[in-house]
């Protein structure tokens, strides 16, 4: 629906649960679902919610992806090749514009900066802060490069607690931020899951 690599050296760096909630419109009416954003030591591991009931798991010193699937007991390597991991300082789509608003808000209690994303009659509102470090998506390894404009653009500026789409809806925002120590054992897969591999695209 929406959206890993060393943070820059401006960014804070975080460990702790970082809850977001994503939104997204459907021909049944708007579909929204929890997800739990878990980091430690710059690996990131995002649990989603609804009937999927998946994890994926981002080991940055491994270069590798996994989706894990707790009800089966399974997980699955996926491909890094098209991730951020890979290359977080790629250039942005030459055919994007940023222009940082100078406005400002206050999400979860932290303080973000608001940036308008334009990309030819299309933009995209973000409100991004630099008190999270560098945002990590394992979801992109999953979406073949068909990532939003705001994402490819705003890959190394910080993390999002806010998307305002230019039609008004909000398809991502940040609802709770933990700063914690978070256990070691929800950053590897587990030994007694088996491998599977999932069916390629066409």
């Amino acid at each position: 629906m929406v959206w890993f690599a060393a943070a820059p050296a401006y960014a804070q760096s975080f460990d702790g649960a970082i809850t977001f909630r994503l939104s997204a419109v459907t021909p049944q009416g708007v579909r929204t679902e929890m997800a739990e954003y878990l980091t430690r030591d710059g690996s990131v591991r995002v649990n989603l919610g609804g009937a999927r009931g998946m994890s994926v798991l981002t080991v940055p010193a491994e270069r590798k992806l996994y989706l894990l699937m707790p009800s089966q007991r399974r997980y699955a390597e996926l491909p890094a090749s098209a991730s951020a991991l890979l290359d977080p300082a790629a250039a942005p789509p030459s055919d994007v514009t940023v222009t940082r608003t100078g406005k400002s808000e206050t999400i979860a209690g932290l303080t973000c900066q608001h940036v308008l994303v334009a990309r030819g009659a299309s933009s995209t509102d973000v409100c991004l802060t630099r008190e999270l470090g560098r945002y990590v998506n394992p979801l992109d390894a999953m979406s073949e490069g068909n990532l939003p404009a705001w994402q490819k653009a705003l890959a190394a500026e910080g993390f999002p607690l806010k998307v305002t789409a230019a039609d008004g809806s909000v398809p991502f925002e940040v609802i709770k931020v933990e700063r914690r120590s978070v256990a070691k054992d929800h950053f590897v897969v587990p030994l007694d899951y088996s491998r599977t591999e999932l069916p390629r695209r066409r």
